[in-house]
């Protein structure tokens, strides 16, 4: 009888001990899973998977085709660490809707600022701990069928979450930096084979026109440099420079004028400001940051030269904004000519 009673509560004891073990397995899951999960914050582009690594230097690319930002370019492309080289490639392998003119200028570039071996590259985040508690609780899943169910649902809702969580910082990054469409596109600019400019002393290979109205927030032309048969020999482009005030539409207080040469890394950068800008001192100082700060006014010619073409960009039309800011502090309207030439002796 003794035996009996000793064997029901050892059994009783096992029972209570799986039971719990079971409780408690379930207690930890809605504890790591809902009521405290893991999360993932300043993850490096390094970690994305293969494909979004590719999305995330498209984006990038098309972005410094519109910002001419080289630190900035140069930055994400070292986030993406050892597997820079490889998306790159894969990208010039197929460009896709990436122009190739953008790519040959981005590959330029972060190529020439490329870090040593065993540089730490910037622009990444701290990598996140890639053992988490799932490691230990998905083998230990398969001892019920009940428990295994559980585990493969929350495993799907996770793994859902987290691929939104790795897309969704990507699309905020680049969503207002660059339109690829307009960027390349230019709707707004006209190309013509005009005689040769009063300023240069040969005939321009190209002529640009592009126009600035209020109300475009996100103003930016740029256009392609070809020469007669047909070679990229770089890029030139208006875009918003600086801004008054607040509210919408954005009041433009300055614009950028910039000149790319596949033979020369550096950008050529010009800052065409309005009278109220030019005057302040401390606008202007901040200005020439960008480029050299020079008063916009019509019929004004600014010329940009690099290793091996030349631009002239006249101001053909220019209108100033009125309201509550200062006179003469915003434009309405501006109409820029852009005339680009060959420096070398055949083009």
């Amino acid at each position: 009888m003794a035996m009996d009673t000793l064997r029901d509560l050892s059994q009783r004891r096992g029972v209570v001990l799986a039971a719990a073990a079971v409780a408690g397995l379930v207690l930890g899951l809605v504890y790591a899973w809902a009521i405290n999960p893991v999360e993932w914050t300043d993850a490096s582009p390094e970690l994305l998977r293969e494909d979004y690594q590719v999305d995330y230097l498209k984006a990038a690319i098309d972005s410094y085709s519109v910002n001419r930002d080289v630190d900035v370019a140069v930055a994400r492309y070292q986030a993406l660490g050892a597997a820079g080289p490889a998306a790159l490639a894969a990208i010039q392998a197929s460009p896709g809707e990436v122009s190739p003119a953008a790519i040959e200028a981005y590959t330029a570039t972060v190529t020439l600022y490329e870090p040593s071996p065993g540089s730490t590259p910037t622009g990444g985040g701290a990598a996140p701990a890639t053992t988490s508690i799932t490691s230990y609780l998905l083998p230990a899943c398969g001892l019920t069928i009940v428990l295994g169910a559980l585990l493969a649902a929350v495993v799907v809702i996770r793994n859902r979450a987290s691929r939104r969580g790795a897309r969704e910082p990507l699309a905020d990054e680049f969503a207002d930096a660059y339109e690829p469409e307009d960027a390349y596109a230019a709707p707004s600019a006209e190309r013509a084979a005009p005689p040769p400019a009063a300023g240069l002393d040969r005939p321009p290979l190209a002529t640009f026109r592009t126009t600035y109205t209020l109300g475009d927030d996100l103003y930016d032309d740029s256009f392609s440099i070809e020469s007669a048969a047909g070679d990229f020999l770089g890029e030139c482009g208006v875009g918003i420079g600086d801004l008054i005030g607040v509210g919408e539409p954005k009041k433009v207080s300055a614009f950028e004028v910039w000149l790319f040469d596949k033979n020369d890394i550096q950008t050529v950068t010009k800052v065409l400001m309005s009278r109220y800008a030019y005057q302040d001192e401390a606008t202007r100082n901040r200005m020439a940051a960008k480029g050299d700060p020079l008063l916009a006014e019509p019929g004004a010619v600014v010329t940009l030269e690099t290793a091996s073409l030349i631009i002239e960009a006249r101001i053909v039309d220019l209108t100033y904004g009125g309201g509550a800011l200062p006179a003469e502090s915003f434009f309405e309207r501006m109409t820029v000519e852009l005339r680009a030439a060959s420096k070398l002796g055949v083009d």
